[in-house]
């Protein structure tokens, strides 16, 4: 008798970019909940995700994969930790600048910049302040924390 197959990953991110219109649309702030313009020009990514998935992260990496603390960006609000992998209590919400996710020209972020649980498949827009913090050629991934918990690594691309 064959064993079952596996169970399917409860989350994915299958491809992650710099979107064209980088440093050439304003969305966001900085604050928690800034999803409206504030005269600055915007880091812009595109994303394909495959929920259920609670929050979103994307942080510099080294060529391995693992955070290099060099930038960082995410969903969470206010005292809401990041991941033990991502900082933990070092890295809080209000800490941290934020990601304004939009799909079909609309925001997904909660009036407060949390992201609500998104299930399925979903192309988004990622938004994120620029803070001046990326370089040529610097490795980026985006992650996601699922809705059980567990972080699911995207795809590493350079900026």
């Amino acid at each position: 008798m064959t064993p079952p197959p596996p169970p399917p990953p409860d989350a994915s991110i299958t491809s992650t970019a710099l979107s064209p219109d980088s440093l050439r649309v304003d969305k966001v702030g900085t604050r928690d909940g800034a999803l409206a313009a504030d005269g600055a020009v915007d880091l812009v990514f595109t994303a394909d995700v495959q929920g259920p998935l609670v929050a979103l992260f994307l942080v510099s990496v080294d060529e391995k994969g693992r955070p290099s603390g060099q930038f960082r960006a995410n969903t969470l609000i206010g005292a809401e930790e990041a991941p033990e992998e991502l900082g933990g209590t070092l890295e809080l919400g209000k800490l941290s600048v934020g990601i304004g996710v939009m799909e079909d020209g609309k925001f997904l972020n909660k009036p407060n910049g949390a992201l609500p649980a998104l299930e399925g498949a979903h192309k988004l827009v990622l938004y994120v302040p620029n803070m001046n913090k990326l370089k040529e050629g610097m490795k980026l991934r985006l992650i996601a924390r699922s809705t059980k918990g567990s972080l699911v690594m995207g795809p590493i691309f350079a900026y």
